[in-house]
């Protein structure tokens, strides 16, 4: 389990220089601790609204795209308040589920909210999980790569936990690769996004973050080609809501 750091101190209603945080990777690490333990407990709401309602539904779907197992280890990155957990709790009630987030405060919620002994959930970074090579069967994650500090670190994480032919699913926004395309994803989510954090928390920048993040973020090809390089193959992948949230579904290549 990791030290956390210290969130930075507040820096008010604007924060002009948000794009620059997200170009280091500590930088963008302590951003999303400093954002996720602001938003913590707003933050099932924030999913509510900012998929019209559709966010637990498309997490339903995620879980049940995995294949059957009888006793599987499942690993849940950026796990925040635990939904996706507790989904696979409730799919693999003999098999153990261990939801991971850098926040504690996300975990904190989460432990409140968990009423399953076969979920557990524990603070610690996607980029260096303290998991065995090869243990897990299947990992998930719900808005997490795009939140790595580096994505390929985070990839190759995920690869080397997983057994072979251990299956991950991922959803997220999507990055079309046409350009007028991403402008109308990133704009329209920047627009959508900033509402709500000035509405909740007088703060455009909170939900801002995330059109910021998607905008540095790969698009749908090119992200499917860095999976293929960090050794998985492509199972799935299905648009929703228009093509802003995507669902992807890996299985790990043998060596």
């Amino acid at each position: 389990m990791e030290t956390q750091s210290k969130p930075a101190s507040d820096p008010g209603v604007f924060r002009p220089t948000l794009g620059e945080e997200l170009d280091q990777p500590e930088s963008k690490r302590e951003l999303n601790l400093e954002i996720f333990t602001r938003i913590a407990r707003e933050y099932d709401l924030i999913c509510k609204l900012l998929s019209f309602g559709r966010d637990l539904k498309w997490k339903q779907k995620m879980v049940r795209l995995l294949p059957d197992k009888t006793e599987p280890y499942c690993i849940d990155l950026a796990t925040g308040t635990g939904d996706l957990s507790f989904y696979l709790g409730d799919r693999y009630p003999d098999g153990s589920v261990v939801g991971i987030d850098l926040t504690e405060k996300m975990i904190e919620v989460a432990n409140g909210r968990n009423e399953q002994k076969n979920v557990s959930f524990e603070i610690g970074d996607m980029a260096a999980l303290e998991v065995a090579d090869g243990s897990a069967d299947i990992v998930t994650g719900g808005y997490a790569l795009r939140n790595a500090p580096i994505l390929r670190e985070a990839i190759r994480e995920v690869r080397r936990i997983l057994k072979p032919d251990g299956v991950a699913v991922f959803l997220d926004f999507s990055k079309p690769k046409n350009k007028l395309g991403q402008f109308l994803n990133v704009a329209s989510l920047k627009f959508w996004a900033s509402l709500w954090g000035l509405v909740l928390h007088r703060r455009p920048w909170v939900y801002g973050y995330i059109a910021d993040s998607l905008h540095k973020f790969p698009d749908r090809d090119a992200l499917e080609r860095i999976f293929v390089e960090e050794g998985f193959e492509l199972v799935e992948r299905k648009l929703h809501f228009f093509g802003v949230m995507e669902k992807v579904v890996l299985r790990k290549r043998p060596e």
